[in-house]
């Protein structure tokens, strides 16, 4: 959908099943300024809302797609966090996503079980800057990633 606002052409267009399947982005073409919601935030690891449709395949496609529409200087307002930030910084945040997938689909292809992954820490490298919110960490994220890619077995209880 597109729409005028005080001159400006803004369009809000439904994004990939990434942290559930009703995510919308919304982009301003005129200031270039592009609102990702909740798919992309500063302060976490990617909250996949598998009980309201996300997937870490609509993550990495939605992040994909907003990479494609961003150009060098398009302002990003994540859907959680307090700073505005650049294409670059989600080149970084897909990457890293990538990376933790590669490492969990090596472990299932090695046949880990989840709680042999959990203790691998795939995400190591990568918490002190994606554990800034309380609420969600390692311990929800690799599990989400773990399954879809087709793990089995579960957590050892805690």
């Amino acid at each position: 959908m597109s729409f005028h606002l005080n001159g400006e052409e803004v369009r809000a267009f439904l994004a990939p099943p990434a942290h559930t399947d009703g995510d919308s982005f919304v982009y301003f073409a005129e200031s270039d300024v592009l609102h990702l919601g909740d798919v992309y935030r500063t302060t976490s690891y990617p909250i996949i809302d598998i009980y309201n449709g996300g997937t870490l395949r609509g993550t990495i496609a939605a992040i994909d797609r907003a990479i494609d529409l961003s150009g060098p200087n398009t302002k990003i307002i994540p859907g959680h966090g307090l700073e505005v930030v650049g294409r670059d910084e989600l080149v970084e945040f897909r990457d890293m996503i990538l990376d933790i997938q590669g490492q969990v689909l090596s472990m299932i292809r090695e046949g880990k079980k989840l709680d042999a992954v959990m203790a691998a820490q795939p995400t190591a490298a990568y918490d002190a800057q994606w554990t800034d919110d309380p609420g969600w960490g390692p311990v929800d994220f690799v599990p989400i990633v773990y399954y879809e890619l087709g793990g089995s077995g579960r957590l050892a209880d805690r």
